[in-house]
């Protein structure tokens, strides 16, 4: 069956600005493009492609040297861990070692000129009108844009029977999402592009496209996307949003999407003590930035985030075809189901994860059981 996998990152070029009245004043870099970039990738779903992925993937990661242990990569994570110069050929080439499985890849922005398209007016439903400006709106469309493509996608008539894979947002109401709803059934993935081998690719096609326009010197226009493509097996489709489907993808509620109900099952949920609350000298190990001057204390969620319990939470999502995210009490409880996994870290953790294993059928690991069972179940991590 078909897969089409949809994410999305901001696009923006700039100009140095200098100020001719002030010329010993340092230089500055203003914006004077801006757009959120969304890309899919059309592939046949197979075990064939999910297994060459990671053969690739850890090939490429022992020739760059990557210093951390994933299952799959998103390109903001390459560019923190082996640079911009250096993720850019890796992402290219495993992306070229993929293109067999690829049919097509989608690419979808908006064009509202500020100039000429100063505000854009928003909510009205069950929330007041208000007008804001038209370069903010554009950058509030940033953490909707991977299900704004699916649906500029399914705007056009396609064939039946695809699975869709969007990686997680966040919105407010809009027509988009209804519209999408009544086409598909669409599967969201918490952290899709770190644990799902499409949605990763789809992030790489984002990013790629942003760096060829950018290396070719060419603006972002259907004819140039395609042209900086052309040399890939696969077909490529364009679609920009103006201001004829306005109407469609800006919010009319302040009330924000559920997407509960199509989060994609099973989830694998990492629950993690706040022991930061202890006091940042117990931390002292961990909570500051490596090669800084100055100590920056951190949550201990982003310090987990870069260290083997994560990258298995990560793995057995990837392995079992659901998503996976950092489990909030407050806000997530809702989203436990029968058939999830709750990993825990400390003790505070593991009493809330038992405590939904009296109430659904839950599978409910500490870290460090989790971790064994990856690197013994399932394929290798990616090794050194």
């Amino acid at each position: 069956m078909p897969v089409v996998a949809f994410d999305a990152k901001e696009f923006k070029r700039s100009r140095i600005v200098k100020d001719e009245q002030r010329p010993e004043a340092s230089q500055k870099r203003e914006v004077v493009f801006f757009t959120p970039l969304g890309a899919g990738i059309v592939a046949e779903e197979t075990n064939e492609y999910k297994k060459e992925y990671v053969e690739k993937l850890s090939a490429l990661v022992r020739s760059f040297e990557v210093p951390s242990r994933r299952i799959a990569y998103c390109s903001a994570v390459l560019r923190q861990e082996i640079g911009q110069r250096r993720a850019i050929p890796f992402c290219d080439q495993l992306l070229q070692q993929l293109q067999g499985h690829i049919s097509s890849i989608f690419l979808s922005y908006v064009v509202l000129p500020p100039k000429e398209i100063p505000f854009v007016e928003v909510g009205g439903y069950r929330s007041p009108r208000r007008e804001i400006e038209t370069h903010e709106f554009l950058r509030s469309l940033c953490p909707t844009f991977s299900y704004m493509t699916a649906w500029s996608f399914f705007s056009r008539p396609r064939p039946e029977g695809y699975n869709v894979f969007i990686d997680d947002f966040r919105s407010r109401e809009t027509y988009a999402w209804d519209e999408l709803l009544g086409r598909v059934e669409p599967r969201i993935f918490p952290r899709g592009d770190e644990c799902n081998p499409y949605l990763s690719l789809a992030d790489m096609v984002a990013f790629l496209t942003d760096v060829k326009l950018w290396i070719n010197k060419r603006n972002l226009k259907p004819e140039n996307v395609k042209e900086v493509w052309k040399d890939y097996d696969f077909e490529v489709e364009v679609r920009f949003l103006d201001e004829k489907s306005l109407g469609k993808y800006k919010w009319r509620s302040d009330d924000h999407i559920d997407s509960t109900p199509y989060l994609a099952r099973p989830m694998t949920f990492l629950l993690v003590d706040e022991i930061e609350k202890l006091g940042v000298s117990s931390l002292s190990a961990v909570s500051v930035e490596a090669n800084s001057q100055e100590a920056k204390p951190r949550r201990f969620h982003e310090v987990i985030r870069k260290m083997d319990p994560y990258f298995s939470t990560a793995a057995y999502a990837f392995y079992r075809g659901g998503g996976t995210q950092f489990f909030d009490k407050y806000l997530d409880s809702s989203k436990v189901k029968d058939g999830d996994t709750l990993v825990y870290i400390g003790p505070d953790s593991k009493k809330v994860a038992l405590t939904f294993q009296d109430a659904f059928e839950v599978e409910v690991l500490s870290a460090k059981e989790l971790r064994k069972r990856v690197e013994k179940e399932f394929s290798p991590l990616v090794s050194r």
